[in-house]
């Protein structure tokens, strides 16, 4: 049970509130994440008032003194109030006396220092989780390079379709998790805006300079009008909805691997210390952390869905409900770290099957070539090919053989005639796989030149969104020294 409502909220509106009630409203344990960015706020707000002339410097130097020692946040360990606002409020009146502790809340309020506190913790996950997401895709790309020539079967409905390239197959998933970055620091320019001095949603009649303040917290502007800037978690959302396709994306390269592992697939092997054993089954290798994975991308993908439902129908100006979508943002955020650092940490030890294209069930995925020789070679309508390829591979399928078994007979069976020395030497070079890759010839495709383009372009946008992450993280170290000066002096 939580202690009852705050002495500093006591005696005015409400005698008292039933100590149930607060704890049914606390959020007190899900602040401890914006303890120290709410700490920033107000020794920025404290600095603003003081410039501006509404608190003298003297009171000035002490509340920051006293803010300045809850940056270790082990003050707010003791009695559990309904919030870590009221909490950094009654500390700082507690080392400083009414008299000065009661100047602290001057010109704002819980809402408008909530949605500051939440943009700035968030803004900083966001980077490092964007930093994180770069290694993977950096790990992603080093692996490709080695296996630009190594044939792998692309499916289709789960059934071998067409010859790629393992380099193929990574880069391809690159180029989706670079959306991924892209997006999160698209999200970032959004939820790196200030709302501090919107007050409740009306703003104050308070001199506070609100560009002061938010140059102080690192901002690169502010959010506008004071009612959308305590009453919008779009950024929120937007934050959540980035990690949920991002979190999409890792389950499906989780369940790729997964399925290339299988004992009858064996396209790929993982590390044994990425997976476990059976307790029964001895000869069992499970790729445990792979299925624990898609679990957590599913619950991102919940999370995004509750926090938009939470906020649907909502009236404007704050509510109380946006207190749950809170610990959302950083759950997701947890989730999807942990998820990337088993990534990180898998991909340059997954061991490819360099041989796969000499498995006789893989030459099928030359059908579709072999159509394309006998519309370029023969002069055929392509459905008229694909029928008559198509009629093939079920004739030999009845005879237990393959296309590797193919033989100038089966096409006189197929086409009543057999094809040209010129026709049947292209088809002899299509079921070689490493040339039917060759054969490619369309951008973006798996021929090894092409997927080394992308392999290049890939590195350069990685390297593009490293330095716009750098430049982030370095206007915010500036931003935190002149808080630091600022409040020095």
């Amino acid at each position: 049970m939580i202690d009852n409502l705050s002495s500093v909220l006591k005696g005015g509106r409400l005698a008292a509130t039933r100590p149930d009630v607060v704890d049914f409203i606390s959020s007190f344990e899900a602040d401890r994440r914006i303890a120290f960015t709410t700490v920033l706020v107000n020794e920025a707000h404290v600095i603003a008032l003081e410039r501006s002339g509404v608190i003298e410097r003297r009171a000035a130097r002490k509340l920051l003194r006293a803010l300045r020692t809850l940056e270790s946040k082990r003050h707010l360990s003791g009695r559990r109030l309904e919030d870590v606002h009221v909490a950094i409020e009654e500390y700082v009146t507690r080392l400083t006396g009414r008299e000065i502790g009661g100047l602290l809340h001057i010109g704002k309020s819980r809402n408008d220092q909530v949605a500051t506190a939440v943009r700035m913790t968030l803004r900083n996950e966001i980077l490092e989780l964007s930093d994180l997401l770069l290694q993977f895709e950096f790990s992603l790309i080093q692996l490709g390079r080695r296996h630009v020539n190594t044939v792998f079967p692309g499916y289709t409905h789960l059934q071998p379709a067409q010859p790629i390239s393992f380099g193929h197959y990574l880069v391809a998933n690159c180029f989706s998790l670079l959306r991924d970055s892209e997006r999160l620091i698209q999200a970032y320019a959004r939820i790196n805006k200030s709302p501090m001095g919107a007050g409740a949603i009306a703003g104050t009649s308070i001199p506070v300079n609100r560009s002061l303040v938010a140059r102080l917290l690192g901002f690169d502007g502010l959010v506008e009008a004071s009612l959308d800037a305590v009453g919008g978690r779009d950024f929120a959302l937007e934050a959540l909805g980035a990690l949920a396709l991002t979190a999409n994306d890792l389950s499906r390269i989780s369940s790729d691997l997964l399925f290339y592992s299988t004992g009858e697939v064996r396209l790929i092997e993982l590390p044994d210390e990425f997976a476990s054993t059976s307790s029964i089954m001895p000869q069992k290798k499970n790729a445990d952390p792979l299925e624990l994975l898609r679990a957590k991308a599913a619950k991102v993908a919940g999370m995004f869905s509750s926090a938009i439902t939470i906020m649907h129908g909502l009236t404007s100006g704050y509510n109380l409900d946006y207190q749950e979508i809170t610990p959302m943002l950083w759950q997701s955020v947890d989730e999807m770290n942990a998820c990337l650092r088993i990534l990180v940490a898998l991909t340059p030890r997954l061991k490819v099957d360099e041989e796969a294209e000499s498995r006789p069930y893989l030459k099928s995925t030359a059908a579709t070539e072999l159509a394309n020789i006998l519309v370029r070679a023969e002069q055929m309508p392509f459905r008229t090919a694909h029928h008559k390829v198509g009629g093939l591979v079920k004739s030999l399928i009845s005879q237990g053989r393959g296309l590797q078994d193919l033989q100038g007979e089966d096409w006189k069976k197929v086409l009543g005639y057999v094809p040209s020395e010129r026709t049947l030497r292209l088809i002899s070079q299509t079921l070689d796989l490493k040339a039917s890759l060759r054969s490619y010839r369309t951008a973006g495709s798996p021929n090894p030149t092409e997927t080394r383009r992308l392999i290049a372009l890939g590195s350069r946008r990685c390297r593009e969104i490293q330095r716009a992450n750098t430049k982030a993280q370095k206007r915010l170290e500036v931003s935190m020294r002149s808080l630091r000066t600022a409040a020095s002096r």
